[in-house]
């Protein structure tokens, strides 16, 4: 099972939720690529050459990941490789939906000022337009997370592979 979205959609926090109902682990790419390059995504993307060693370790890891049994939290940005598309053909991937104001509302960005939470949502904006055609894609379910909590959208996944 693999969750994609972008930053806050919620892959982490469900990932973990169903990961535990279901038994199994919880392996988020961006923390792999993070502990390979001993640099934060923020760090990597700092620079060109960072970035693009970040995004070639992540499509790397990803593919791995894709052939263990778990709970796959994908890195936001995934998605952008081919490569990646191609390997999730015939997972179930559950894209998050969540929309930039709220995304930007649970990373507590909104007590950053009005100048800055507006330079953070067009960017996560320009990122999300970007994205959006590839994360429709890949997934084979899309949740709207934006009103609900972690634990309904857990109970959503559940229910839709139980039924």
């Amino acid at each position: 099972m693999v969750l994609v979205g972008i930053p806050a959609a919620g892959k982490s926090t469900v990932g973990g939720l169903l990961a535990q109902a279901l038994g199994l682990e919880l392996v988020e790419t961006d923390d792999l690529v993070q502990a390979e390059l001993g640099l934060s995504a923020t760090e990597a993307f700092a620079d060109d050459e960072g970035q693009d060693r970040y995004l070639r370790a992540q499509e790397r890891l990803a593919q791995v990941c894709l052939e263990r049994d778990c709970v796959l939290a994908l890195g936001s940005s995934a998605v952008e490789s081919a490569q990646v598309r191609a390997a999730l053909v015939g997972d179930r991937v559950i894209w998050l939906q969540t929309s930039v104001v709220a995304a930007t509302r649970r990373l507590g960005m909104s007590r950053l000022g009005l100048e800055v939470l507006a330079a953070i949502r067009t960017k996560l904006d320009a990122q999300l337009a970007e994205r959006a055609g590839w994360y429709d894609a890949v997934a084979t379910e899309v949740i709207d997370t934006d009103r609900q909590n972690a634990e309904a959208i857990v109970a959503q996944i559940l229910a839709h592979k139980e039924g």
